[in-house]
């Protein structure tokens, strides 16, 4: 049940009434209820499996706050070691399979006759992540442990960003739920906003430029020489306005229900270096790596070489934490090189000359770089990477330039130059009552157009992840 169809309008619809003038305890039974029914959708195997991960999470909460001797650590250790495992079986083992079955063909020998098949529950690494920070705050301290199994249930069940995120922190989102929340009709107009300019994004910028890429990048050595040079971009924008659509949904429904969550994209592609870029995209994955990983790797406190191994760490971790293929696991090598690189040029002083025609160059290279980073996610095998640099040794003939996709992708680009220009820290459309309504009747008009078009609607990209 996506957000830009006209079953989750309609049953949204229905929640929100009785949600709005309920009480506080019983808005807390009707998120419990909705978000079921929500994630259901996608299966009851995998809701199950959800809520065997918030029980036992729950109870290696209560069993680290209750265990003052040295065995507290050896609990910890546990908590996170098994919900690693569950990421890994459920996530990684069919491609783990798939190696082992490719060695030993390299080795001479046959295939594996047999292939296992397992479930893959959707959001089943955000909701992870989410589990495993509340268990390292606890046991760190930096929280109060949740004692109410009802309110930790509604942690990791909180629909809005059950799917992707963003990984909220236990610190932010398990007390809104234990405190009364007034929606005010400010709330109410701001949220609907978003969300109704995240579906917009979605339907009329993500889905048509997935439907471009998916018709030209088939296989790639049956390309047109120097055509990745346009594909790439057409990617990242897509990717960027589908999950930065599906933020916005997020976002948007929770703060008509009275929540806050955290705002997970700042116009990345307005960022002059990786750093900046990273420090923009994805925030909540971005912060959760440096705070729970990288930090816990000793970060940049034992010299500079060691703090480029614990990045290049992290960034193996977020390949893999992407998906399980080789692409993923390239993908992340090559993006921990690209700003490892950066900060050797930062750390010899290259990077203080700083005028108007360098930050240009910039943005265009930091761009560009994470564009072809992108194809990465679409090989199957290693070798396949020399194909798309074979690709990339020509330049694109300009009869391949796809210009319609430029009006396509307009709206976000002024939409984003606008936030640039307010220099805003979340997305907003400052708009006063007068202005609002007729803007609010076009939006809910192209959208009701959107979810009722005949039009084939695509998957969230992040889904797969």
């Amino acid at each position: 049940m996506l957000f830009n169809s006209l079953s989750f309008l309609i049953s949204f619809s229905v929640f929100y009434l009785f949600y709005y003038y309920a009480s506080f305890l019983v808005r807390k039974v009707l998120l419990l209820i909705f978000g079921i029914y929500f994630y259901s959708q996608w299966g009851v195997g995998a809701t199950l499996l959800l809520f065997g991960s918030i029980t036992f999470n729950y109870c290696i909460g209560i069993w680290i706050h209750q265990n003052n001797s040295k065995t507290r650590k050896w609990i910890f250790v546990f908590g996170v070691t098994a919900n690693i495992f569950y990421l890994g079986v459920f996530k990684y083992f069919l491609f783990l399979w798939g190696v082992f079955s490719d060695i030993q063909i390299e080795l001479g020998g046959l295939p594996f006759r047999w292939k296992p098949s397992l479930l893959l529950p959707i959001g089943i690494s955000f909701y992870t992540f989410h589990n495993i920070s509340y268990l390292i705050e606890v046991y760190d301290e930096k929280i109060t442990v949740c004692k109410n199994y009802f309110t930790f249930v509604l942690y990791d069940l909180f629909f809005p960003l059950l799917l992707l995120g963003p990984i909220e922190r236990p610190g932010n989102l398990i007390p809104q739920f234990e405190s009364k929340r007034i929606i005010t009709k400010e709330m109410i107009w701001n949220g609907l906003s978003l969300f109704c300019w995240g579906v917009l994004i979605k339907s009329s910028v993500a889905d048509p430029l997935s439907r471009y890429v998916e018709m030209n990048v088939n296989s790639f050595d049956s390309l047109p020489p120097g055509i990745l040079w346009i594909i790439a971009p057409t990617i990242a924008f897509q990717v960027y306005a589908d999950f930065f659509g599906y933020s916005l949904c997020a976002m948007g429904l929770a703060e008509c229900m009275g929540f806050e969550l955290m705002n997970n994209f700042k116009r990345p592609f307005f960022s002059s270096n990786p750093a900046e870029f990273w420090s923009k995209w994805h925030i909540s994955l971005s912060t959760w790596l440096r705070d729970y990983v990288y930090i816990k790797l000793g970060g940049n406190r034992h010299g500079f070489l060691r703090e480029n191994i614990n990045l290049m760490l992290v960034w193996f971790l977020t390949g893999i934490w992407h998906g399980a293929g080789y692409g993923f696991i390239i993908w992340g090598v090559y993006l921990g090189v690209c700003l490892v690189f950066y900060r050797f040029l930062k750390h010899i002083g290259f990077t203080q000359m700083q005028n108007k025609i360098l930050t240009g160059f910039g943005i265009f290279l930091t761009f560009y770089t994470f564009s072809l980073g992108l194809l990465l996610f679409r090989i199957s095998s290693p070798s396949e990477s020399f194909l798309i640099l074979k690709n990339l040794n020509t330049l694109p003939s300009l009869d391949l330039i796809p210009y319609p996709l430029l009006l396509i992708i307009l709206p976000l680009v002024l939409f984003d130059l606008w936030q640039e220009w307010r220099k805003t820290e979340r997305p907003s459309f400052f708009l006063n009552e007068k202005p609002f309504l007729p803007l609010m009747i076009f939006v809910l008009s192209f959208i009701w157009f959107s979810v009722v078009s005949p039009f084939a609607k695509e998957d969230f990209f992040y889904f797969q992840f």
